[in-house]
């Protein structure tokens, strides 16, 4: 199956191109009313859907040549020319047809996945899992520094202990005395007699007072 145009003439006048099917592969041509169909004009469009509604033979008043009359998801309905409908190569999963259906871009980066998703499968295959093995030589350097950090601690494992010796400090008392220091005599005056202020407005009695109703 391949694409190719035609002039559209209306009258006696060429006023465009129009795309049809040519050499169609006798599966995609067995189609019946309610079946999902394709127009050559939205070959490359994925996302347009059209029903079969009915085909009409040579003859058919309205249709000399014959034609086919197809409906939208929305009921609109377009008329097209019998070599210009197949039947939607993703009805009967038709690989070769869903193939040419892939624009340039989509084939590249079909191509590109397939040339990585092999790569993975290949390298999975030949290639070890964990860490990538040491060369002979950073083995020997890796030994030979162990066996240098182990002369120079002993052999003992761990932080080196200091050599000074740690001692307690010990409290020497000064003197003084502990707490707070006490109040001057003219501080501890003035207390006093507020106080004895406050107890003579108060009648001796604490707490707030209780209101007169």
């Amino acid at each position: 199956m391949r694409i190719e145009e035609r002039d559209f003439v209306v009258g006696e006048a060429v006023v465009g191109k129009i795309p049809y099917y040519a050499d169609v592969e006798p599966e995609l041509m067995d189609m019946k009313k309610g079946d999902r169909v394709l127009p050559a004009q939205f070959f490359y469009e994925k996302r347009v859907y059209y029903e079969l509604f009915a085909i009409h033979e040579p003859g058919t008043p309205g249709f000399p040549r014959g034609g086919i009359t197809v409906v939208g998801h929305d009921g609109h309905r377009r008329y097209y020319d019998l070599d210009q409908v197949i039947l939607h190569p993703q009805i009967i999963k038709h690989k070769k047809t869903l193939d040419k259906m892939m624009r340039k871009a989509e084939k590249e980066q079909a191509k590109r996945m397939k040339q990585y998703n092999k790569a993975q499968r290949e390298a999975k295959k030949a290639g070890k899992r964990g860490r990538k093995a040491l060369s002979p030589e950073e083995r020997a350097q890796r030994e030979a520094d162990r066996a240098a950090r182990a002369i120079k601690s002993g052999g003992k494992r761990g932080r080196p202990k200091g050599s000074a010796v740690s001692t307690p400090k010990v409290y020497v008392p000064t003197g003084g005395k502990r707490g707070r220091r006490p109040l001057d005599p003219e501080v501890k005056a003035a207390r006093a007699l507020e106080k004895s202020a406050r107890t003579i407005r108060s009648g001796g009695k604490r707490g707030r007072p209780k209101s007169r109703k």
